[in-house]
C-alpha cells in the first residue's frame, strides 16, 4: 500500500485510504443486529458539503425523515434538531467543532396482525469532538458521535428508542470539482454496547454514504446520492435470542438543494428520496429526508 501511496497528492491519498479501508471491512463476515435495526439512518451523512462546517458560530443543523418497510406495515417520523457550535479554536490544525442532536420519534407497525404506535422522545445523537480541516478543494470532517439512550424502551414493545450506547467513528471528505461539480463521501464503523434489558449485544457496523452533485447556479444544485451498510462483527447473546442471518442494504436517490435568503440569513434546505435494494436481514426501506442549515 505504501508503494501505491508514493508520489500522490494529499487529497488522493485520503482517498485511496479511504477505500482500503471499506474495500478491507467488505471482505468480512456480517450478522444481524437485535430486531434487524440499527442507530445509522441512511441520508444522514450523505448531502452536499457534508464535510464542510463555518469556522465559527452557533448553527441549526435540522433532520426530518419519513420512512416505512416497502410492504408499508411499519413507519417512522424522526425529527432531530441539531446544534453546532463551532468554537473558532484550533485542535490538530483544524477547526474544534461540538453538536448535539436530540431526536422525537413517531412509529406504526401494523405488521404480524398487530397495530401498535408510540411517540416521544427518542435517542439523541451527541458529538462531543469534531476537527475539521480545509486543504485547497478538500475539506475533512473527523468526528466522535456517540448515541444516547434517552428514548422510550421497553422490552418486547414498540420503543422510541433502542436502549444502547452507539459509538459511531466517522470521517467525511468534501471535494470541490471542477465545472462547478462536488463530490462528498462519508465512511463510517459503529460500535455497539449491550442492551442491559435482553443482555444482547449487536456487532460492529460499517456505513459509507456519497453525494455526487452539480450547482446550477451558487444557490441551487442537485445531485444522486446513496449509502452502504453491512454488519461487520457478530452479536453477542444467548443461544435462544441470538439473530444468524446477514445485515446488509444500499440505498440510492437524487437530492436537490436550495439556499434562499430568509430572516436575514441565508438558509439551506435539501431534500433526498432514497430507495433500498440488496437488503438482507430485515424488511427494506424507502426515505425521504429534508435537512435545513442556518446561522443563528
Amino acid at each position: 500500500m505504501m508503494r501505491l501511496l508514493h508520489n500522490r497528492s494529499l487529497p488522493e491519498k485520503v482517498l485511496f485510504a479511504l477505500l482500503f479501508v471499506l474495500l478491507a471491512v467488505l471482505s468480512t463476515q456480517s450478522k444481524a443486529t437485535e430486531g434487524g435495526g440499527s442507530n445509522y439512518l441512511p441520508g444522514f451523512y450523505g448531502d452536499f458539503a457534508m464535510a464542510v462546517v463555518p469556522e465559527k458560530g452557533t448553527f441549526f443543523n435540522n433532520f426530518f425523515a419519513a420512512y416505512q418497510d416497502t410492504k408499508g406495515q411499519a413507519g417512522t417520523l424522526l425529527e432531530m434538531p441539531g446544534i453546532i457550535h463551532a468554537t473558532g479554536q484550533k485542535i490538530l490544525g483544524a477547526n474544534f467543532i461540538v453538536a448535539l442532536y436530540p431526536g422525537v420519534v413517531g412509529t406504526k407497525d401494523q405488521s404480524n396482525h398487530q397495530d401498535m404506535s408510540r411517540f416521544g422522545l427518542g435517542d439523541a445523537y451527541l458529538i462531543p469532538i469534531e476537527l475539521n480541516w480545509q486543504w485547497g478543494s478538500l475539506t475533512a470532517l473527523a468526528f466522535e458521535g456517540i448515541v444516547v439512550p434517552t428514548g422510550y424502551y421497553q422490552k418486547g414493545s414498540l420503543s422510541a428508542g433502542r436502549n444502547i450506547w452507539t459509538f459511531d467513528h466517522v470521517l467525511s471528505l468534501t471535494w470541490q470539482l471542477p465545472a462547478s461539480n462536488e463530490l462528498s463521501v462519508t465512511l463510517g464503523y459503529m460500535n455497539n454496547l449491550k442492551n442491559p434489558d435482553t443482555n444482547y449485544r449487536s456487532g460492529d457496523e460499517l456505513h459509507f454514504d456519497y453525494m455526487l452533485g452539480h450547482y446550477i447556479r451558487p444557490d441551487l444544485a442537485v445531485g444522486l446520492t446513496g449509502s452502504y451498510y453491512r454488519q461487520i462483527t457478530a452479536d453477542k447473546a444467548s443461544t435462544e435470542n441470538l439473530i444468524n442471518i446477514n445485515s446488509e442494504a444500499s440505498t440510492m436517490g437524487p437530492v436537490v438543494m436550495y439556499t434562499p435568503h430568509l430572516f436575514n440569513r441565508d438558509v439551506t434546505i435539501s431534500l433526498k428520496y432514497l430507495s433500498e435494494f440488496n437488503v438482507q436481514g430485515r424488511a427494506g426501506q424507502e426515505y425521504l429526508i429534508c435537512r435545513i442549515f442556518m446561522g443563528f
